[in-house]
């Protein structure tokens, strides 16, 4: 049997068309088992699934119909939610609640008419996740003239209140970040007796580590691998960041929705090793709540500030994350920042995300972010667990999102 008409339109002209093919997956889910009959259909769902649906050589006149038509398709998808999706539905323009339209939003609720209104113009840009919350770079342009310019955000606009859930439940999730120093304690003193390795069975203790970030790590299974020959239990995913950077998740809760690395800084000619990497990931838990988790190792030299190390570097940081991260993701930002208190970078994400936990090596170096700080409970695992370890504070936060 044929599959109806939606099913068509999705599976053969998204690619060559503006539609945004988020909203065609949800007419395909309401037309029944007709939908799922067809293989072109399951084909082009999962690539939105994954989030990686190609579109072909878009022009930029092209653009205006792209963003109309998300305006289009968004509404589609709200009307799988209501009927009469028009009204505002526990959504606010006004500050002050948790549900409050983000600056920036494409989708906004106009109070004083009780209805969701749509600006075209604020359309995620092109191959952008588009149900990510959206960066609202408005404000003046910070390192103008070099390659990671980047426009400052509104001063009220953060991202420091804990999502909003329908269920009533919470997930415990332990989290690690931690900088191997790995050309000395890997290279230089081969590993140490796996040192490294026993700091993380130590610490893992019966509830076990969800989301472990590194940097510094030049071979992320050997440390898994080092871990686990002591004793870690379960099994972990690590994922390759690019510059020495690596995320590892445990498989047996977690899910990978999406993943990606972008260079949001570059280190100073005073200090000049390249560029700096975010790496994030989106899980799901076995529950169905996501988190986004990001893994940043930042610019030297320590502290600096202007060209791409200072707050240009946190704006970029906050970009990525705004433009990957959902609404209602519970967010997590870990590194060794190369960054204290207070430089200006650490300083502009301090009023962007809630900091939770921060080492005390290197001028305090290492931190850990949150949108969500409730319940966060920190601390600092010290170097290693052999004769010598790494140069940097190992830290752990267990939050409960």
């Amino acid at each position: 049997m044929a599959p109806p008409r939606s099913c068509l339109a999705f599976a053969f002209t998204t690619v060559g068309t503006a539609c945004i093919a988020v909203a065609a997956a949800f007419e395909c889910e309401a037309s029944s088992t007709e939908c799922a009959t067809s293989p072109d259909a399951l084909r082009d769902h999962s690539l939105l699934q994954s989030g990686s649906l190609v579109m072909a050589d878009v022009s930029t006149h092209v653009h205006g119909a792209l963003a109309q038509d998300s305006c289009q398709s968004q509404s589609v998808r709200r009307r799988r939610r209501n009927s009469e999706m028009t009204y505002c539905r526990r959504r606010h323009s006004s500050p002050g609640y948790d549900d409050t339209d983000l600056p920036g939003a494409m989708w906004t609720c106009s109070e004083e008419q009780n209805q969701m209104v749509c600006d075209p113009s604020k359309a995620p840009p092109e191959g952008s996740d588009s149900m990510a919350m959206g960066y609202p770079g408005i404000g003046a342009l910070k390192a103008e003239g070099l390659w990671c310019s980047v426009n400052r955000p509104p001063d009220d606009w953060n991202l420091k209140s804990c999502p909003s859930s329908g269920s009533a439940s919470k997930i415990t999730v332990k989290v690690l970040t931690y900088n191997l120093f790995w050309w000395n304690l890997f290279d230089k003193r081969g590993g140490s007796g796996r040192s490294a390795g026993k700091l993380i069975t130590q610490t893992s203790g019966p509830e076990q580590y969800d989301i472990m970030a590194f940097q510094e790590c030049d071979d992320r299974s050997r440390v898994i691998n080092d871990a686990k020959l002591e004793g870690l239990p379960g099994e972990y995913e690590a994922l390759d960041g690019g510059r020495a950077v690596a995320i590892a998740y445990l498989k047996s809760r977690w899910t990978l929705q999406a993943q990606g690395s972008e260079d949001v800084g570059e280190d100073d000619q005073h200090q000049h090793y390249g560029k700096r990497t975010a790496q994030w990931v989106r899980l799901q838990h076995a529950d169905g709540k996501v988190v986004f988790f990001m893994n940043h190792h930042g610019p030297l030299p320590v502290g600096w500030g202007g060209g791409c190390t200072g707050s240009a570097a946190a704006y970029n940081i906050m970009r990525v994350i705004a433009e990957h991260a959902h609404r209602d993701d519970s967010i997590v930002l870990v590194g060794d920042f190369n960054a204290p208190a207070d430089s200006s970078r650490i300083m502009e994400l301090d009023t962007r995300l809630n900091r939770v936990f921060s080492g005390t090596e290197m001028g305090g170096v290492d931190h850990i972010f949150t949108n969500c700080a409730a319940d966060a409970q920190g601390t600092n695992l010290g170097k290693g667990r052999g004769e010598f370890g790494s140069d940097h504070d190992a830290l752990s936060v267990t939050f409960k999102f």
